[in-house]
């Protein structure tokens, strides 16, 4: 399991990264199993204020269609500004399951087996305002390739395998 921060830093003052954390998914029969979730960042590390921003974002799992996620990762955004330091983080389980029509049917009809084996490939991107400039500047493409498979253990568990993608 990679449940190491997954980060590509960009020139842009913007810093993509992605990270697992523990969590819990509830199963059929009340069940738990423990499960990672796959948290995306964006934070802000310049020395000036993000005072707009449009995240963009795909997500395509093995085999299947590319999927823009761009509405699901805006309506989900929890700030429309960044200060230094700040950041904004969403749940990409969650985008996965909400947003691409392919993976929730099937985790509809399977439940969360349905995700598993299966490589999903994360690209996203930033359109932003920067308090220290009026143009409207984009960020470069910061692209992962993550995929769930069941622990090697007695418990049920859920692991997790974040890879960078070279440009």
């Amino acid at each position: 399991m990679n449940s190491e921060i997954t980060t590509q830093s960009q020139e842009s003052g913007l810093e993509f990264s992605l990270h697992a954390v523990p969590s819990k998914l509830q199963v059929t029969g009340g069940r738990e199993i423990l499960f990672k979730r796959v948290i995306l960042s964006m934070r802000n590390t310049g020395n000036a204020a993000v005072v707009r921003f449009v995240p963009h974002a795909t997500l395509a799992q093995e085999g299947g269609s590319v999927q823009d996620i761009t509405d699901a990762l805006t309506r989900a955004a929890t700030a429309e500004s960044l200060q230094p330091g700040e950041a904004v983080e969403w749940d990409v389980y969650d985008l996965l399951v909400s947003a691409h029509p392919g993976v929730a049917s099937k985790v509809h009809l399977w439940g969360y087996k349905a995700i598993l084996n299966w490589w999903i490939d994360v690209a996203v991107w930033t359109e932003y305002v920067s308090s220290a400039d009026t143009a409207l500047l984009q960020t470069p493409i910061s692209r992962w390739k993550l995929r769930w498979s069941p622990a090697h253990s007695t418990v049920e568990e859920v692991d997790l395998s974040v890879e960078a993608v070279k440009k």
